[in-house]
């Protein structure tokens, strides 16, 4: 079984690539099922990679995570089981514009749950954090964001386009199977015209870090803190410049009409294929749940 669906991982930084990580994206099912049995530990370990914990964080930590697993276990999986329903009784020909839009806010709102329900435990940490885990925690993350430009400062127009229809196609294949001359053209087409956000993404890398780093300078001022905080975790586009918010309604607009182009052409066994990989998917999210 393969993965499902890569789309909202686009564009996210540390904090949702950590939550995405719990919606069980990117990864085999049998890698997702011990992923997700094993969280705790997944979650612990990601956050020792930015900075070092004492033992005592890491007990509270692990107990805390422990809650927050049952919780999305209990209240979370439940909602994926609905939407991934809804997504197997779909018939993809009659699929619209509409129907895209309120799948990609059903995804939204599953991750904005996920950030609040974390805010807590994350808000507990950073505050029990000494001066030199700060700086620790700072330095990471200034070098992940200097990672970051390099790499996509040094891809060259041509590369990025490649890479842009590259990962187009490999998801259209594990949704579809086989694509058709024509939804290559499409895809093609497609990736051609994504304006591309690498320079305004770093950007907004800069700025996320000079905040986090004002909020850790501010610790003592409890309001400011926690509200700073909280807004980072939970309403991150407030930061987005308006030239970024622009770029990616456009991209998701020709996202959006890209997808439509191709599922208008799908085939008999490329709609069988889809609803093969919908219900591997739901059968994997009950498994988890009966755990």
């Amino acid at each position: 079984m393969q993965q499902l669906t890569s789309m909202i991982m686009q564009k996210q930084r540390w904090l949702k690539t950590l939550l995405a990580s719990v919606l069980i994206l990117a990864l085999t099912a049998c890698t997702a099922k011990l992923m997700y049995r094993n969280l705790d530990w997944a979650v612990l370990e990601f956050i020792e990679d930015y900075v070092t914990l004492d033992g005592d964080q890491e007990e509270i930590l692990e107990l805390q995570l422990n809650q927050f697993t049952q919780w999305h276990k209990t209240e979370e999986l439940p909602r994926y089981e609905a939407q991934l329903r809804s997504l197997y009784d779909t018939d993809l020909s009659l699929v619209d514009e509409e129907f895209l839009i309120e799948q990609h806010q059903i995804f939204r709102t599953h991750i904005k749950r996920l950030a609040n329900e974390i805010t807590p435990e994350l808000y507990s940490l950073s505050h029990s954090m000494s001066k030199e885990q700060i700086d620790e925690f700072l330095l990471n993350l200034t070098e992940q964001h200097n990672d970051y430009s390099e790499k996509y400062s040094q891809m060259s127009e041509r590369e990025a386009r490649v890479r842009y229809k590259e990962r187009i196609e490999k998801i259209l294949r594990r949704w579809l199977g086989t694509l058709s001359i024509e939804q290559k053209s499409i895809a093609y087409q497609w990736s051609s015209s994504i304006e591309r956000t690498h320079q305004d993404w770093a950007a907004y890398r800069v700025e996320t870090r000079d905040r986090v780093k004002t909020m850790f300078a501010r610790r003592d001022d409890p309001f400011f803190y926690q509200e700073e905080l909280t807004t980072l975790i939970n309403n991150p586009e407030q930061g987005y410049s308006n030239e970024l918010k622009g770029k990616l309604e456009r991209n998701r607009a020709l996202a959006n009409q890209s997808i439509l182009a191709i599922l208008s052409t799908a085939s008999v066994e490329q709609k069988q294929h889809f609803k093969q990989e919908v219900a591997d998917w739901l059968e994997l999210v009950q498994e988890l749940q009966s755990d």
